[in-house]
C-alpha cells in the first residue's frame, strides 16, 4: 500500500494554509506518495537518525508534522511512526 492509496483528494487543496506551505507540502507529497509503507518508515527513521547526528532534532516540531499529515494515513502507519519517533528520541 502506498501514501497515494488513502489520499481521497489533492492533498490540503481544502486547507486555509499559507500558499508557500501548501507548495511545500504538495510537493513532499508528490515526492513520497508512491513510496510503501516500508519505504516511508526507512525514510522515517533516516530522517531522524539524520537530524539527531546534526543537532537540529526537533521532537515537537516532527510531531506537529506528523499530526498535519495525520488525515492522510492510516491509523497503523501514524501510530507505527509515532513508536518510531518516540524510540529513537530516547536513544542518544
Amino acid at each position: 500500500m502506498k501514501l497515494s492509496d488513502f489520499a481521497k483528494n489533492e492533498p490540503f487543496e481544502d486547507k486555509k494554509i499559507d500558499e508557500d506551505v501548501k507548495e511545500d507540502l504538495n510537493k513532499k507529497y508528490d515526492e513520497l506518495k508512491d513510496l510503501s509503507h516500508d519505504e516511508l518508515l526507512n525514510r522515517l527513521r533516516d530522517e531522524i537518525k539524520r537530524q539527531k547526528a546534526s543537532g537540529e532534532f526537533d521532537y515537537d516540531s516532527l510531531i506537529s508534522s506528523l499530526n498535519a499529515i495525520r488525515m492522510y494515513l492510516p491509523n497503523g502507519a501514524y501510530e507505527n511512526m509515532i513508536r518510531i519517533i518516540d524510540e529513537i528520541n530516547g536513544k542518544d
